[in-house]
């Protein structure tokens, strides 16, 4: 080894890790307006945030406010979820 402590014969791999766990919801729970994951001062929701629906889907906000859309992500012939 090398006086600077550098090493010699280091090797590196492709590796892949989930270190982003996501929270899971029921999609009940993204249609519902009332719901404390459409409310800002509850849940944080803002644009780019997002959940695991329990469907397994990706949803992402489109806003802020309690009506704004989750946009279904990277999901064929699925539908964007819009709280009433």
């Amino acid at each position: 080894m090398a006086t600077t402590g550098d090493l010699t014969n280091n090797k590196s791999s492709q590796t892949y890790a989930s270190a982003f766990p996501f929270t899971m919801v029921p999609v009940a729970s993204l249609n519902d307006a009332s719901d404390p994951v459409n409310q800002t001062h509850l849940s944080g929701k803002r644009e780019g945030g997002g959940f695991v629906g329990d469907d397994y889907g990706l949803y992402i906000a489109t806003g802020s406010e309690p009506t704004d859309t989750w946009a279904l992500a990277g999901a064929a012939g699925t539908a964007d979820v819009t709280p009433t």
